[in-house]
């Protein structure tokens, strides 16, 4: 009998639970197929966990766009989509927020929405979208893209170009005598809350993209991302359901939990077999190994002394793995005593301003939203981003209740009361005028967690789609001529797919996302399938 070729896929989430599922689905019992994961549980940075009694994920949360999304198809076909409990997000059941800035000034929703606009248009055209005329907040603000391209002189940030357009927008603004913004809010001019608002975007935009400052989100690689189309929805019985139905399909000890890969010796022997060293001290040998890990492990794989790989990886695939941004982003969610708590934005005064309340923690400052879950929920939910999203890991829970208590009282005038300790009152955020208390909070830490050591990736300035693809391709890379013999080109014994790349920041244009993973997985998948002539 032909010796099975062994199959090695390091990391039990999407991309290695999906590239799992095609093998051995595909293959017809052709190869000896394992999965290793260095956690005690499958899922990646999918992991949907419970609080307070309400389903919510600690990782990921949407699935981007139903039209064609094959997340949203597996969901829907094992009934993921339906439960009788309620969830995260579920439906579109969040009351619509009301905006406050700091000194305890609500805004109207004419001035947030005006913002939004400019916002969102500028995004848009940054991502490539075609301006018409039947799309009125396009139409209205194509000469803000024009005069924001020519002053950004072909900008080299997504912040650049957004910056040198709310600049465009104000001046524009100022000739037209003003935009339907009338007066005062306190201490705050026109100019420094419209600004102070477009900040407020721009903070929810670094949580979609995970960079820290959108200074370093590359302008000319955001136009190449693309999006399903359709509605973004959560999943009520739990985004682990997808992961859970990738996973059934595979026998028993297929799925290895707690083993930790230490370091991987490929192209180092005659038979061409790679050489995985796991944590425990023990050796396993393989015809292939799909690496899967996010790529701040990849980063921090190939920087310390103690290589992930060797020999070191080629420098078209480290120089990548350098070039490329991965970020830190965390969910925080907060319990109150009772429900009913509106959903706020929050908009906050520049950091040079002698206006800001210094009570307000500096990781608070760069948050935009906290809101409930859902409209009958208690569990509120907020997000960091970048430095704020790693310094939230290190704060115990006492000083994370003061510093949303302290936040929340600054910027909607209502003061915490000296007798209530981590309390704040609802005031005008409900008519009751009852007084609240947060009882307990949780926090994601995928920034710590030396799993992850991060969220996602992104196409940073000084990289740019062309790293995507570095990502994805396999090693060795096969036919150099390594010299000559008797007068002719010799070609070196390789073998190939000795190391396969997957996971979603090797995908191009669906990086940072489930469904970009779900694609790498089963690219590397076909791969091996059409290497070894399976029909699939």
């Amino acid at each position: 009998m032909t010796k099975k070729a062994r199959i090695v896929i390091i990391g039990a989430g999407m991309a290695g639970l999906t590239a799992a599922n095609k093998l051995y689905t595909s293959s017809n019992d052709m190869f000896e197929l394992s999965v290793v994961e260095g956690g005690s549980r499958i899922g990646g940075r999918i992991n949907t966990s419970e609080f307070s009694s309400e389903k919510i994920e600690m990782g990921a949360t949407w699935i981007h766009g139903i039209g064609g999304s094959p997340v949203y198809r597996i969901a829907k076909e094992t009934g993921s989509l339906v439960s009788d409990e309620p969830w995260e997000c579920m439906g579109s059941s969040i009351d619509k927020a009301k905006t406050f800035a700091e000194g305890g000034f609500e805004v109207e929703p004419p001035v947030v929405e005006s913002v939004s606009g400019l916002f969102n248009a500028l995004m848009e055209l940054a991502q490539g979208k075609e301006i018409s005329q039947s799309d009125s907040d396009l139409a209205r603000f194509s000469g803000i893209y024009e005069t924001a391209t020519r002053v950004c002189s072909s900008p080299t940030s997504v912040g650049s170009f957004l910056k040198s357009g709310f600049d465009a927008y104000w001046d524009s603004s100022i000739s037209n005598g003003g935009d339907g913004v009338k007066g005062y809010y306190g201490k705050w001019s026109r100019k420094s809350l419209q600004e102070a608002i477009f900040t407020m975007f721009s903070n929810t935009q670094r949580t979609y993209t995970s960079a820290d400052d959108l200074s370093t989100l590359d302008f000319a690689a955001e136009s190449e991302y693309q999006m399903f189309p359709g509605e973004e929805i959560t999943i009520a019985k739990g985004y682990l359901s997808v992961i859970k139905h990738l996973a059934s399909v595979l026998p028993q000890g297929v799925i290895q939990l707690n083993r930790k890969v230490r370091k991987i010796e490929w192209q180092s022997n005659e038979d061409g077999l790679v050489k995985l060293h796991f944590s425990d001290g023990s050796v396993v040998f393989a015809d292939h190994v799909i690496v899967t890990v996010s790529l701040g492990v990849l980063k921090a794989g190939i920087e310390s002394d103690a290589e992930l790989f060797s020999p070191p990886l080629p420098d078209f695939k480290s120089d990548a793995i350098k070039r490329l941004g991965y970020g830190v982003v965390n969910k925080l969610f907060v319990e109150m005593s009772q429900r009913h708590f509106p959903s706020l934005q929050l908009v906050f005064d520049r950091e040079d301003s002698e206006f800001r309340f210094v009570k307000i923690p500096w990781w608070m400052r760069r948050t935009a939203t906290i809101s409930p879950i859902h409209r009958n929920s208690k569990v509120l939910l907020s997000w960091f981003a970048g430095k704020e999203a790693l310094e939230l890991e290190k704060l115990t829970d006492e000083e994370i209740i003061e510093g949303v208590t302290t936040t929340i009282s600054c910027l909607t005038g209502k003061e915490v009361k000296k007798d209530a300790a981590k309390t704040l009152t609802n005031g005008s955020l409900n008519d009751g005028g009852e007084v609240m208390k947060i009882t307990k909070v949780l926090k994601s830490k995928w920034g710590s967690d030396p799993l992850f050591r991060g969220s996602y990736s992104y196409v940073a300035v000084g990289s740019s789609g062309d790293d995507l693809d570095a990502m994805a391709e396999p090693l060795p890379k096969i036919n150099k001529k390594v010299g000559q013999v008797n007068g002719h080109d010799h070609q070196a014994k390789v073998h190939e797919l000795q190391l396969m790349f997957a996971g979603e920041a090797t995908h191009r244009t669906h990086y940072s996302t489930t469904h970009g993973a779900y694609y790498s997985g089963l690219r590397e998948a076909n791969r091996l399938l059409k290497h070894y002539k399976c029909n699939f």
